[in-house]
């Protein structure tokens, strides 16, 4: 009927298509400078540089320098020519600055503006609703902030309560009194984190990747690569296909086609990531070896990013940022977003802090050659308990470079990651990882009380919390369970108020719903995952790498 409301999904849908198309309407083709805030960034970074084209009445294009996230709010401000201000539609004449947020991402060439090499369209706050919005994504971070002192005030408060009936359950006491500590140190530490300066460093580099049955990704993870703003003449790309049984190699070809310089690597048979990576490294003629998942895709800026931290000569390796890609597949998937985040933004941020980051994820990492070539035969002849070491590579490596090098985290060199999505992949991941954290955290409990106190001390704890966690929740909640002794419902406040710490600390950079995983994940840990660590140490020799 004609004059009919629009109701349900089809309504919904028809609306937004109206705006979509409301926005494309009209567009000038205007190219005016601006400088921009993001309030993603907490605090603020410094302003951004970009330029407004394509500008309608509801949108535009914008190109920046820096890399932005759809969902984002900016504020920008921008001083328009008066030919400029001619061909604007009415409404945007009289302003000087507008609030915005970013749409979408638009597909560019790095190479052909290497000014602005990202480019996105963005809708302008022009209604009440979308000012209020705009406003409340302002003022988030701060009552995120609040959540976050009046958690740590809460946990502060139960650990005197630690104190005062520690006798009482001595063991879950303790345990409490030092996690508690060991988390909030991260997150007050982090807080004091800096990314390396932009030193305009540019050495030539190798880019390097070993990959095993990955025909679904390989292709876009070296597109990824070769679309990257560092000069081309200095970056080697070499990619080692290791037996892979599917179409990998075939990608890889065609890849190579794309891009000419791809120098490539076949193992007629499978022999381990390791080997891969040393085979790359033996090849590399770059001051600086960048390791890349094979399943991981790296931002244009990523690579550039990454190399500054070498302008210190006490630097051996810089670990990038590691940011999920399926981040919204399912529960497990957006759980790992949260964990990931916390991970690197405050672990490794408190790590660097002192130099000692214990990992350089394999998803995004780089490492002086020089000093590389010097120990890639003893890594790669590595043994364990009287068998091969075949996985836990990165940690492996970063434990070489941390008994002489300074090793940082760099949280501006970004890359996506493919996790596991299914419970089957997950589980044996995590076999895996721990199984690494194992051995590599008794090596480097041989050397690590040798560097700043306060990171030996925090060290020796990350140590010891997973070997007795298992324990400890057996105490609190299994043998009450069974009915021995009292059920511990402060240990459960208690984790999962370090649960909703972390779920707040993610609410405040990214103002997404996928904080409230944070509190999953911790509770999937606590009642789930816990028990997986003496599984890894009872299995611990056995060395298959056990990824599918």
């Amino acid at each position: 009927m004609t004059g009919a409301p629009i109701e349900g999904a089809a309504g919904a849908q028809q609306r937004s298509s109206v705006y979509a198309d409301r926005r494309r309407a009209g567009r000038r083709p205007v190219d005016i400078p601006a400088s921009f805030r993001s309030t993603a960034r907490f605090p603020p970074d410094e302003p951004g540089r970009a330029a407004v084209s394509d500008l309608g009445e509801l949108g535009a294009r914008f190109r920046t320098d820096r890399p932005l996230d759809p969902g984002e709010w900016l504020r920008f401000e921008w001083k328009p020519t008066l030919r400029d201000r001619n061909a604007m539609p009415d409404a945007l004449r009289p302003h000087d600055a507008l609030r915005a947020r970013v749409v979408r991402e638009i597909a560019v060439d790095p190479t052909v503006d290497r000014e602005f090499p990202y480019a996105y369209g963005i809708a302008f706050a022009r209604t009440r609703l979308w000012h209020a919005l705009a406003l409340f994504d302002l003022v988030l971070p701060w009552i995120g902030i609040g959540l976050i002192l009046a958690t740590a005030a809460n946990v502060i408060w139960l650990r005197e309560n630690n104190l005062y009936y520690f006798w009482y359950h001595p063991v879950v006491n303790l345990y409490g009194i030092l996690i508690s500590s060991y988390i909030l140190s991260r997150v007050a530490l982090a807080c004091f984190y800096r990314p390396p300066k932009d030193a305009k460093f540019l050495p030539p580099i190798t880019v390097a990747l070993s990959c095993k049955n990955e025909e679904d990704s390989i292709r876009r993870t070296l597109d990824c690569i070769f679309a990257c703003d560092y000069p081309p003449e200095l970056v080697q790309v070499i990619a080692v296909d290791d037996g892979s049984t599917d179409g990998t190699w075939a990608e890889m070809e065609r890849a190579r086609t794309a891009h000419p310089s791809l120098e490539l690597i076949r193992f007629e048979s499978n022999r381990g990531k390791r080997h891969g990576m040393a085979a790359a490294a033996r090849g590399a003629t770059g001051d600086v070896v960048v390791y890349v998942d094979s399943d991981s895709f790296v931002r244009p800026d990523a690579l550039y990013r990454i190399v500054q931290g070498f302008a210190d000569p006490e630097v051996g390796a810089v670990c990038g940022h590691a940011r999920v890609e399926n981040a919204r597949e399912n529960f497990l998937t957006k759980m790992q977003e949260v964990r990931y985040y916390v991970a690197f933004r405050m672990v490794k941020a408190a790590e660097s802090l002192f130099s000692t980051v214990t990992c350089c994820s394999g998803c995004l990492a780089a490492y002086r050659r020089a000093t590389l070539t010097e120990f890639i035969d003893v890594w790669l002849a590595q043994s364990f308990l009287g068998r091969p070491a075949t996985f836990g590579d990165d940690r492996s490596l970063t434990n070489f470079m941390l008994r002489r090098w300074r090793v940082i985290y760099d949280s501006t060199a970004v890359c996506s990651t493919i996790v596991p999505s299914t419970m089957r992949q997950f589980f044996r991941q995590q076999l895996r990882w721990k199984k690494s954290w194992i051995r590599e955290s008794l090596i480097a409990s041989l050397f690590m009380w040798k560097r700043h106190p306060i990171a030996a001390f925090y060290f020796y704890l990350g140590v010891v919390f997973p070997l007795v966690s298992p324990a400890v929740v057996f105490v609190a909640l299994v043998l009450p369970l069974l009915g021995f002794g009292e059920f511990s419902y402060l240990y459960i406040y208690g984790t999962s108020l370090m649960a909703l710490l972390y779920g707040v600390v993610y609410l405040v950079r990214h103002k997404t719903n996928l904080w409230f995983y944070g509190l999953a994940f911790s509770i999937f840990y606590m009642t789930v995952l816990v028990w997986q660590t003496y599984y890894a140490f009872a299995t611990v020799r056995r060395n298959h790498w056990g990824t599918r």
